[in-house]
C-alpha cells in the first residue's frame, strides 16, 4: 500500500514538472520584439491647378521694355501645357503708370512693370540707383546691379508693405538726350525744359535746367505743345517706339546721365499661392528673360537708328570736358539725395554707401572676366 502511494506521488510529480517546464521556459526567454510600426504616409503632392490666370500690368506699347514680360507669359503656357495663362495689358489700361505698386498690393493685377521714378514717395531708398553718373556702365551690369542694392534690408522693408516682391530686373541703357532744341554744351541747360526726374536731374538743375518728370506715355503730348524743348531718355528704342523723333531735330550722345531701375513685380500673396513646381518654372523663365534683353536692345539700334537718320536728327557727340563739369556737379547731387533721406528718418548714407559697393564689386568682376 505505502508502495503504491509512493508510485502515484512520484507520476504525479512526473506530471506536474511537464506541465509547468514550458511555462517557465517561456518565462526564461525575452519577450519577442514588437512588429515595426509601418513608415508614414508621404503628404499628398499638391495637385496642379486646371487653370490659373494671372494679369500683368505695363504702360505704353509692346517695346524692348515690355518684351520679357511677354516672353515670361508665353513660357508659362508653354511650361505648363496651357495651364497657366497670363495676360499682358498694354498702355496701362489697368493700373496706371504711376500707381503701378498701389494696383499690385490692391490686387488688380498679380504682376506690374514699375520704377521707383514714378513714385519717389513710394519707393524712396530705390531711387538710389536713379543718382546722376552713379549707374554700372552695362546693361547686364546694371541688372545684377539692381538686384544686389535690392537685397539691402531697408529697400527689401520698404517693397514689403506694397505686398510685392521682385521676379526680375529690367535692365536699361545709360541715358541720352533728343528733343528740339540743341543741347550740345552745358551752356545749352540754361533755361532748357527737359523730361528728366528730379533726382538725377539734379546735376542738371545746376546748369540752369528746367526739370519736369512725366510718365512715358505724356511725353510726346509734351513736346508736341512745347512744354518741352527735350527729353533725355534711352537710346534708342524709347525715343523710337514713343515717336519723339518725329517732333524733333536733335539728338546728343556720351551724355550717359542714369540709369533706371525697373522691375517685375509681382503681388505677395498670388506668388505664395503657386504651386512649388511653377515657382521653379517661372524662375527659370526670369533668368531667360533677363539674358535675352541685351539682344532685344541690339536689335531695336539696328531698327531706330536708320530712321532717325531719315527723319535727319542731328546727332551730337557731348565733348569729355562738357560731362565732366556735370559729373563735377554729382557729389553734391548725391549729397543732396541722403540728407533728404535721413530727414525723413531713413538710412540714406548707409543705403547709398551699400549701392556704391555693389556697384564697384560688379565692374570689379566683369573687369576681371
Amino acid at each position: 500500500m505505502k508502495g503504491m502511494i509512493t508510485k502515484r506521488l512520484i507520476f504525479g510529480l512526473v506530471v506536474l514538472s511537464l506541465l509547468v517546464a514550458p511555462v517557465a521556459m517561456a518565462c526564461a526567454q525575452p519577450a519577442p520584439a514588437p512588429a515595426p510600426a509601418p513608415a508614414p504616409a508621404p503628404p499628398p503632392k499638391p495637385a496642379l491647378p486646371e487653370k490659373l490666370h494671372w494679369d500683368i500690368s505695363v504702360w505704353g506699347g509692346p517695346r524692348v521694355l515690355t518684351f520679357p514680360f511677354a516672353d515670361f507669359a508665353q513660357d508659362m503656357a508653354e511650361l505648363t501645357d496651357g495651364r497657366w495663362e497670363i495676360e499682358v495689358h498694354y498702355g496701362g489700361v489697368l493700373v496706371p503708370a504711376k500707381e503701378g505698386i498701389d494696383g499690385l498690393k490692391a490686387g488688380v493685377c498679380e504682376m506690374v512693370l514699375y520704377t521707383s521714378m514714378y513714385g519717389p514717395g513710394k519707393l524712396p531708398l530705390s531711387t538710389v540707383c536713379q543718382l546722376p553718373f552713379f549707374g554700372c556702365p552695362t546693361v547686364k551690369m546694371n541688372g545684377e546691379w539692381y538686384m544686389a542694392v535690392q537685397e539691402h534690408p531697408a529697400l527689401k522693408k520698404e517693397v514689403a508693405q506694397w505686398n510685392a516682391q521682385i521676379l526680375f530686373p529690367t535692365p536699361l541703357p545709360q541715358y541720352n538726350y533728343m528733343g528740339k532744341v540743341p543741347f550740345k554744351t552745358v551752356d545749352d541747360l540754361d533755361g532748357l525744359r527737359v523730361r528728366i526726374d528730379p533726382v538725377s536731374g539734379k546735376a542738371l538743375e545746376d546748369f540752369g535746367a528746367v526739370i519736369t518728370t512725366l510718365p512715358g506715355p505724356e511725353i510726346y503730348t509734351a513736346l508736341e505743345r512745347g512744354m518741352l524743348d527735350g527729353v533725355i531718355w534711352i537710346w534708342t528704342y524709347t525715343f523710337g517706339s514713343y515717336k519723339l523723333h518725329e517732333l524733333s531735330q536733335y539728338a546728343t550722345l556720351g551724355l550717359d546721365l542714369k540709369v533706371t531701375d525697373m522691375f517685375g513685380f509681382v503681388n505677395k500673396d498670388a506668388w505664395a499661392a503657386l504651386p512649388d513646381e511653377w515657382k521653379k518654372l517661372a524662375n527659370f523663365s526670369a533668368a531667360k528673360a533677363t539674358g535675352r534683353y541685351a539682344s532685344y536692345l541690339n536689335e531695336a539700334d539696328v531698327k531706330w537708328l536708320p530712321i532717325f537718320s531719315k527723319a535727319g536728327i542731328e546727332v551730337t557727340q557731348l565733348a569729355p570736358e562738357e560731362r565732366a563739369k556735370l559729373i563735377g556737379k554729382a557729389e553734391a547731387a548725391y549729397e543732396a539725395w541722403i540728407k533728404d533721406k535721413e530727414d525723413k528718418g531713413l538710412p540714406g548714407k548707409e543705403v547709398f554707401e551699400f549701392a556704391k559697393a555693389k556697384r564697384e564689386e560688379i565692374i570689379a568682376k566683369y573687369e576681371k572676366k
